[in-house]
Protein backbone atom coordinates (compact mmCIF):
# COMPACT_ATOMS: atom_id res chain seq x y z
CA UNK A 1 0.00 0.00 0.00
CA UNK A 2 3.05 2.40 0.60
CA UNK A 3 4.14 1.57 -2.31
CA UNK A 4 1.07 2.38 -4.41
CA UNK A 5 0.76 5.55 -2.33
CA UNK A 6 4.55 6.60 -3.22
CA UNK A 7 3.93 6.26 -7.17
CA UNK A 8 0.62 7.55 -7.11
CA UNK A 9 -0.20 10.36 -5.13
CA UNK A 10 -3.76 11.08 -6.13
CA UNK A 11 -5.27 7.56 -4.09
CA UNK A 12 -8.97 9.25 -4.75
CA UNK A 13 -8.36 9.81 -9.02
CA UNK A 14 -6.96 5.88 -9.32
CA UNK A 15 -9.38 4.63 -7.22
CA UNK A 16 -11.93 5.79 -9.26
CA UNK A 17 -10.44 5.34 -12.36
CA UNK A 18 -10.28 1.47 -11.31
CA UNK A 19 -13.84 1.51 -10.09
CA UNK A 20 -14.78 2.66 -13.75
CA UNK A 21 -12.54 0.05 -15.61
CA UNK A 22 -14.00 -2.82 -13.44
CA UNK A 23 -17.80 -1.33 -14.54
CA UNK A 24 -16.36 -1.25 -18.30
CA UNK A 25 -15.97 -4.74 -17.95
CA UNK A 26 -19.09 -6.01 -16.23
CA UNK A 27 -20.50 -3.89 -19.28
CA UNK A 28 -18.37 -5.76 -22.03
CA UNK A 29 -19.37 -9.09 -20.71
CA UNK A 30 -22.83 -8.25 -20.43
CA UNK A 31 -22.61 -7.21 -24.18
CA UNK A 32 -20.95 -9.91 -24.93
CA UNK A 33 -23.15 -12.79 -23.04
CA UNK A 34 -26.11 -11.06 -24.34
CA UNK A 35 -25.00 -11.40 -28.46
CA UNK A 36 -24.24 -15.11 -27.77
CA UNK A 37 -27.41 -15.75 -27.09
CA UNK A 38 -28.72 -13.60 -30.01
CA UNK A 39 -26.62 -15.42 -32.28
CA UNK A 40 -27.56 -19.04 -30.22
CA UNK A 41 -31.40 -18.40 -30.79
CA UNK A 42 -30.95 -17.62 -34.18
CA UNK A 43 -28.76 -19.94 -35.31
CA UNK A 44 -31.86 -23.02 -33.66
CA UNK A 45 -34.53 -20.77 -35.33
CA UNK A 46 -32.85 -21.43 -39.09
CA UNK A 47 -31.57 -25.20 -38.15
CA UNK A 48 -35.11 -25.29 -37.03
CA UNK A 49 -37.08 -23.71 -39.71
CA UNK A 50 -34.77 -25.55 -42.51
CA UNK A 51 -35.74 -29.03 -41.17
CA UNK A 52 -39.27 -28.28 -39.56
CA UNK A 53 -41.51 -29.04 -43.05
CA UNK A 54 -38.81 -31.71 -43.93
CA UNK A 55 -40.59 -34.83 -45.29
CA UNK A 56 -37.79 -37.58 -44.90
CA UNK A 57 -38.38 -40.38 -46.55
CA UNK A 58 -35.26 -42.36 -45.92
CA UNK A 59 -31.55 -42.71 -44.23
CA UNK A 60 -29.20 -42.58 -46.68
CA UNK A 61 -26.02 -42.78 -44.35
CA UNK A 62 -25.19 -43.28 -41.03
CA UNK A 63 -22.07 -42.10 -39.73
CA UNK A 64 -20.12 -43.68 -36.78
CA UNK A 65 -19.91 -40.71 -35.16
CA UNK A 66 -23.25 -40.07 -35.10
CA UNK A 67 -24.49 -38.19 -38.57
CA UNK A 68 -27.06 -38.77 -40.56
CA UNK A 69 -27.30 -38.33 -44.08
CA UNK A 70 -31.24 -38.49 -44.91
CA UNK A 71 -33.35 -37.71 -47.82
CA UNK A 72 -36.54 -36.08 -48.70
CA UNK A 73 -39.52 -36.60 -50.86
CA UNK A 74 -37.60 -34.43 -53.72
CA UNK A 75 -34.54 -36.25 -53.07
CA UNK A 76 -32.58 -33.41 -51.40
CA UNK A 77 -29.91 -35.14 -49.17
CA UNK A 78 -28.90 -33.49 -45.83
CA UNK A 79 -26.82 -34.04 -42.70
CA UNK A 80 -28.03 -33.85 -39.40
CA UNK A 81 -27.12 -34.80 -35.69
CA UNK A 82 -28.63 -37.91 -34.20
CA UNK A 83 -29.75 -35.73 -31.60
CA UNK A 84 -31.69 -33.90 -33.66
CA UNK A 85 -33.96 -36.80 -35.45
CA UNK A 86 -37.14 -37.35 -33.70
CA UNK A 87 -38.27 -40.73 -32.94
CA UNK A 88 -41.33 -41.68 -35.03
CA UNK A 89 -44.28 -43.01 -32.97
CA UNK A 90 -46.83 -43.37 -35.58
CA UNK A 91 -47.75 -46.87 -37.45
CA UNK A 92 -45.05 -47.82 -39.71
CA UNK A 93 -45.73 -49.48 -43.16
CA UNK A 94 -42.85 -52.19 -43.75
CA UNK A 95 -42.92 -52.43 -47.28
CA UNK A 96 -41.60 -49.18 -47.63
CA UNK A 97 -38.82 -48.88 -44.70
CA UNK A 98 -35.35 -49.07 -46.13
CA UNK A 99 -33.73 -49.77 -42.70
CA UNK A 100 -34.87 -49.74 -38.70
CA UNK A 101 -32.20 -48.17 -36.99
CA UNK A 102 -30.92 -48.48 -32.98
CA UNK A 103 -29.22 -46.31 -31.54
CA UNK A 104 -27.74 -46.58 -28.27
Amino acid sequence: MWALKKLNFEWDVAASLRVEQLNELDEFRFHAYFSLSLYKDKMKYLHDKYIQNKELKEVVHVSPLGALDLKNKNGEIFRVNVHRVKHYLGKVDYGHVVALLHFK
